[in-house]
């Protein structure tokens, strides 16, 4: 039976763990939240309640031979990642994963100004966020190479979907450029990122960097007219 292990499951996390439960496979994840663990296990989740901040709290997490999707934020503040850290750290030898698939983000290719990004154009984080997540790649890399653990970078776009629409903004009626001003951006849909997620732990391979959209780049500006639009037309059904 495929086994996974989630590390930090929140909104995609569950989604993942969703589909993996159906199709039979098993799920474990790790969770900070006791509250939050209590409604994974009501999933079917077996749920490990533990903080990456507190490397002790680490041990006997259930690595072996699993997917571990890594989906658990860096800290806020400074340039590296000491939560893939002490992740890493705690996996005693003979205990590691069969794969691991990190989400990280298209942000760690920094401005390129309008230029096309593939998964060649070389990284150039400029934006604290953006250089704790390529680090957080850099160590997932070079533990792997060191354990003979395949990663798969996950380089992800905007998330939208369900709890994830700028109702806020627009209900609270903020402007927003004119669209012939703003620039081009790519969004990924939170199933559609799940989905691809199960797809990278399935068949990625080792060093295997993908950036993740929905391949239909817009401005900003567009999506957020589209949200309204979307948002008007439900008022007039309801």
């Amino acid at each position: 039976m495929e086994r996974f292990f989630i590390v930090g499951c929140g909104d995609i996390g569950k989604k993942v763990a969703r589909t993996a439960l159906a199709s039979g496979a098993g799920v474990a994840a790790l969770i900070r939240s006791p509250d939050k663990a209590a409604s994974l296990r009501e999933m079917g989740v077996t749920a490990l309640e533990a903080n990456l901040d507190e490397r002790d709290s680490l041990a006997g997490m259930p690595t072996r031979g699993a997917v571990v999707f890594y989906f658990a934020p860096p800290p806020g503040g400074g340039f590296t990642d000491p939560r893939v850290r002490a992740f890493c750290d705690a996996i005693a030898p003979g205990e590691e994963p069969r794969k691991i698939v990190y989400l990280s983000t298209s942000g760690v290719y920094g401005d390129c100004g309008g230029e096309v990004v593939t998964e060649e154009t070389p990284p150039n984080p400029q934006t604290s966020r953006a250089r704790r997540r390529y680090d957080a790649e850099t160590v997932f890399r070079q533990w792997g190479a060191e354990r003979g653990v395949p990663v798969v970078i996950l380089r992800v776009t905007g998330i939208y979907g369900p709890g994830r629409l700028p109702l806020q903004q627009l209900t609270s009626g903020q402007p927003v450029l004119e669209d012939s001003l703003a620039p081009v951006t790519n969004r990924i849909h939170s199933d559609d990122l799940a989905r691809i997620c199960l797809a990278a732990a399935e068949r990625g391979e080792d060093g295997d960097i993908f950036n993740v959209s929905d391949g239909h780049p817009t401005t900003m500006t567009a999506y957020f007219d589209a949200c309204a639009d979307a948002w008007a037309c439900r008022g007039r059904a309801g």
